[in-house]
C-alpha cells in the first residue's frame, strides 16, 4: 500500500499575537487543492487575508481579519 498526501490545511492564526482564533477556523477543504498556495487561494475567495506581523505572514479568517481592521491593524 502507498500513502499519498491529499492536501494541506491552513488554519487561522488569530486576531493578534496573544490570542488564538475564537472559532478555530480553517480554510474549507476543496478536492482540487493540494498545495498550501492552492489552499490559501481558496481561502481568499472565502474572505481570508494574509497579513504580515513581526516579520512573517499570517493567515486570518474573515472574522479575525474584520476584528484586526477595527483595531487599526495594517494589512
Amino acid at each position: 500500500m502507498t500513502a499519498y498526501p491529499i492536501g494541506v490545511e491552513v488554519a487561522c492564526d488569530g486576531p493578534d499575537e496573544q490570542t488564538d482564533c475564537p472559532d478555530s477556523a480553517a480554510v474549507r477543504a476543496r478536492f482540487t487543492s493540494r498545495t498550501a498556495r492552492q489552499v490559501r487561494s481558496d481561502g481568499r475567495r472565502d474572505g481570508w487575508v494574509r497579513r504580515r506581523r513581526t516579520g512573517r505572514l499570517l493567515d486570518l479568517c474573515p472574522g479575525c481579519a474584520a476584528g484586526a481592521e477595527q483595531d487599526g491593524a495594517q494589512p
